[in-house]
């Protein structure tokens, strides 16, 4: 009898962390002797499927109403480590054959209808902290004097507010508190007042408001300010609706705030290397012309999601409205800009999606590469590493200085992994044919002095020296980049088809072997696809069919399941009458 009681408690403690995959080695239960009847069972459970079998915890999958085969299939798969979840092992191990099969007829009965996604948007689509927005508003009641009593400036010089991102906004507030950002001495009385969770509230409250133009704007030629913006365009997005959370948009800000800030950065009086940089030398009627042309544009809101796109399935134009914040230093469609910068065109998409990677995780150091990308979610950055892989590697006239010749004899070594005259053909080892000569120096120094880490690189480079280097980056500068083989993502549509063959119509299967997806939980369906894909689930069909499957073609399949009704079954009971 005391087995039977403490049992479940262990099963309990196990299930606790179903939700998780990065769990411990879990909690021995098949030490634990004994029968479990069926409530004890189904508690432990419960946890992390809800007690409607529809309530999903950290992204476990709706249970509610699924095949009993499929269930009883899928328990024995955890079992044997076909599916890989240390948590669920642990859980259904030492459960027997009759004890998984009353499992699953509990959750096949029910009829709790499955949420999803609901209709018309991913489930994370433009969330904001209601909570915190509320609190803000409270706070910002001080600041509408200024700034207007919905975030849109009504004061000379004083910036609107309304839809500016969270990060850029605590980052700005920080400094006129501190004193770090001068000309507006008023910010300083709130110094003591705020608390960090107040910025935090202030943050979420303004990013939630509909941004919209300053009535005031600046005598200016928007005409001129148009033509200055194009090198604007790689950090404050097109027409100044920035996409990057810690670079401000400048559509429809205060004309006059715009000219002072600026002139400030220009003159030094505001402390930022890039923008120094980038209006070096500007007269005041270049930037009066400059913050005419943005005073009038037209503001969009990320954090209200009105500048993610049409929601139309096109990953190749997602990927080139952010591939426009790295124009300014990889220049247009990655064919070269600043020197010592790596071009991006004849790039395979898998080398440029790790690479992004690396520099996002800070494994390769780069400040501003951290900036850019350290937001940038995986799917942003297949979208991004396949609009450059598509384009079209233009000559490159930014050559070495080293003795093309020479390098051409050290080249030869490098062929077996950068392939001949630097065409690469795998897609994790990069071309290096028309790569900027200045970047692949500075590179082959990193790998030869361990500043950048893998071993067989530094084992190839690390007898050259420094006109070595030189002269066989030079050589690699010279030469013809080619544009790799690209798969392009298929449709949602294309993907429904043939998933539905198994599942379906709209991920509703009729079939006992097969289970429902329509209404599944989205991040259970993409975490359950990227399993297929990879071969961490083995089903050679599922593996097969899903085998190069991009991420952007799994969100959005996953999406369109849940965002599918699945009724109860009365209601299913009841179509079926009609």
């Amino acid at each position: 009898m005391k087995s039977r009681v403490i049992y479940p408690a262990f099963l309990l403690l196990a299930l606790a962390a179903c939700g998780s995959e990065d769990v411990g080695t879990g909690i021995a239960v098949a030490s634990v002797p004994g029968l479990v009847d069926e409530q004890g069972i189904i508690a432990a459970c419960d946890i992390c499927h809800g007690k409607d079998g529809a309530s999903s915890a950290n992204g476990t999958p709706f249970l509610a109403g699924q095949h009993q085969p499929y269930l009883v299939a899928a328990i024995r798969e955890y079992v044997v480590g076909e599916r890989q979840h240390t948590a669920m092992r642990d859980a259904v191990v030492a459960l027997t054959d009759a004890e998984r099969l009353r499992v699953a007829e509990h959750y096949a009965r029910l009829n709790t209808p499955w949420k999803g996604a609901g209709k018309g948007r991913s489930a994370n689509a433009g969330r904001i902290d209601k909570h915190a927005v509320t609190a803000g508003r409270r706070i910002a009641r001080q600041c509408t004097s200024c700034h207007g009593g919905r975030g849109i400036s009504t004061r000379p010089g004083v910036p609107s507010l309304a839809g500016l991102q969270p990060a850029y906004f605590k980052r700005s507030l920080r400094a006129y508190l501190s004193g770090e950002r001068v000309g507006a001495d008023i910010m300083k009385n709130f110094k003591y007042s705020l608390s960090t969770q107040d910025m935090d509230h202030l943050a979420a409250y303004f990013a939630a408001l509909k941004p919209g133009k300053a009535a005031l704007a600046i005598q200016g030629s928007v005409t001129q300010g148009r033509k200055s913006a194009a090198g604007c365009v790689g950090c404050h997005g097109a027409n100044g609706n920035s996409i990057n959370p810690d670079i401000p948009g400048l559509a429809g800000q205060d004309g006059r705030y715009l000219k002072t800030a600026l002139q400030d950065y220009r003159d030094g009086k505001r402390k930022n290397a890039m923008m120094k940089e980038a209006v070096a030398g500007f007269s005041d009627r270049r930037i009066d012309n400059l913050a005419a042309y943005y005073s009038r544009q037209k503001p969009a809101s990320p954090a209200r999601g009105e500048s993610s796109g049409s929601g139309v399935f096109d990953p190749l134009g997602d990927g080139a409205k952010l591939a426009a914040s790295c124009d300014g230093c990889h220049g247009k469609n990655g064919n070269g800009g600043q020197r010592g910068v790596p071009r991006l065109t004849g790039l395979a998409a898998d080398y440029l999606f790790a690479a992004t990677q690396a520099y996002k995780t800070g494994e390769r150091k780069n400040e501003t590469m951290q900036m850019f990308t350290r937001t940038l979610s995986d799917v942003a950055i297949e979208k991004v590493s396949l609009f450059y892989a598509t384009q079209v590697p233009a000559e490159n006239r930014q050559l070495g200085k080293g003795d093309a010749p020479a390098g051409e004899e050290i080249g030869a070594a490098c062929a077996g992994c950068h392939g001949e005259k630097g065409v690469s053909s795998d897609p994790k080892v990069p071309s290096l044919a028309g790569q900027d000569a200045a970047y692949l120096a500075l590179a082959i120094h990193e790998y030869a002095s361990g500043k950048r880490h893998h071993e067989a690189m530094t084992d190839a480079v690390k007898g050259l020296g420094k006109q070595a280097i030189d002269d066989v980056a030079t050589w690699y500068a010279a030469l013809s980049g080619v544009r790799p083989e690209v798969r392009l993502p298929e449709s949602p549509s294309r993907w429904v088809m043939k998933c539905n063959r198994c599942h379906g119509p709209a991920g509703y299967s009729e079939q006992p072997d097969k289970p429902i997806i329509s209404g599944q939980v989205e991040a259970y369906l993409v975490k359950s696809l990227i399993a297929y894909r990879d071969g961490t689930r083995r089903h050679s069909m599922m593996n097969a069919m899903l085998s190069g499957m991009s991420l952007s073609e799994i969100t959005a399949l996953a999406a369109y399941y849940a965002r599918q009704s699945k009724p109860g079954k009365k209601a299913q009971q009841a179509d079926n009458r009609k």
